[in-house]
């Protein structure tokens, strides 16, 4: 995987609503298209290039029902990257101001970096963002290291990439306090229960939904190492083979609260309702053979909606080691 900052400058007065996520929802995608897409009626179906077309391959890949049978997922593939929003409650930008973007792509989609690129440029350029569409230009790109690979037109190589074992590496497995803050809304489901079914988990209350956490992360993890992992082995996606917790596991602290927020629909030409989990959570007991996947999660996000920053968390250093 690998982890980029975007830093644009606006052209034009940029309003942006308050999830700034929800912004470049649509346009990004259209942009892309536009960046790379050869096709003269722009239909995917019918054209003899798909296989071959970046835009494909990130955004329009169906998986064939024996593949989505084993990964547990739909029919349509989780795309292989995911767009972080700026982190300011500054909904106005003016020109000479800067906006900053992360973007994190896996596997064979960071070959790709360069239409990624090209698509910020045109839909800086031509087709803006937020209320009124107002343009952009983009100033930099910068990898994890900080090394500047994009400046005034020039795209360079070298940056930055992480395998998953990089990232499970790099923490310890002692058991501590796990404390998670919520950056962007997080919208996952709960456990299936009789005569209700699932819905939306509003906030985190007990105990066991640090087991649907972890469910969630892992099934993610999974599932991208499936699809656009370096020749993975296939392997069956099954719940079950996480381990057991036996209550080993405690809810410490929860401060977390619902929050309602609208985007307009472009595509459906309507203001859409929706809403997510914000706050901070803790777990103590038996946790350290879970830090290394929560680790791995900073970079995928969790629940509904990662793709355009949805399920952003940051994990908190702990203060001292959990008690059991």
């Amino acid at each position: 995987m690998a982890r980029f900052c975007f830093t644009i400058e606006p052209t034009e007065e940029i309003r942006l609503p308050d999830y700034k996520g929800a912004a470049l929802r649509g346009g990004f995608g259209f942009a892309f298209k536009k960046a790379t897409c050869l096709s003269r009626d722009r239909q995917c179906g019918p054209c003899m290039l798909k296989s071959a077309c970046a835009y494909f391959t990130v955004f329009e890949t169906r998986v064939p029902k024996e593949s989505a049978e084993r990964l547990g997922i739909g029919s349509d593939a989780p795309h292989p990257f995911v767009l972080e929003p700026p982190m300011t409650e500054r909904q106005y930008f003016h020109p000479g101001s800067t906006i900053s973007y992360g973007l994190t792509l896996f596997g064979s989609a960071i070959d790709k970096l360069p239409f990624f690129v090209y698509a910020f440029m045109i839909l800086g350029e031509d087709l803006g963002i937020g209320r009124g569409r107002g343009r952009f230009r983009l100033l930099s790109v910068v990898d994890d290291n900080g090394k500047h690979i994009y400046d005034e037109g020039n795209l360079s190589g070298g940056f930055l990439v992480l395998t998953a074992r990089d990232v499970l590496e790099s923490v310890g497995t002692d058991d501590r306090l796990i404390s998670m803050r919520f950056q962007t809304p997080v919208r996952m489901k709960t456990a299936w229960q009789p005569g209700v079914g699932k819905g939306l988990l509003t906030a985190i209350t007990k105990d066991e939904d640090f087991y649907l956490l972890l469910k969630l992360l892992y099934h993610r993890a999974f599932v991208l190492t499936q699809l656009y992992g370096d020749n993975p082995v296939q392997k069956v996606y099954n719940s079950r083979d996480l381990p057991c917790l036996s209550g080993e596991v405690k809810l410490a602290e929860s401060r977390t609260h619902w929050l309602d927020w609208t985007r307009y629909s472009t595509r459906q030409k309507q203001e859409m309702q929706l809403g997510g989990m914000l706050g901070t959570v803790s777990f103590s007991g038996k946790t350290g053979q879970y830090l290394p996947l929560f680790k791995l999660g900073e970079y995928l996000h969790i629940g509904k909606g990662s793709t355009f920053g949805l399920g952003k968390y940051q994990l908190l250093e702990p203060s001292k080691p959990s008690e059991p």
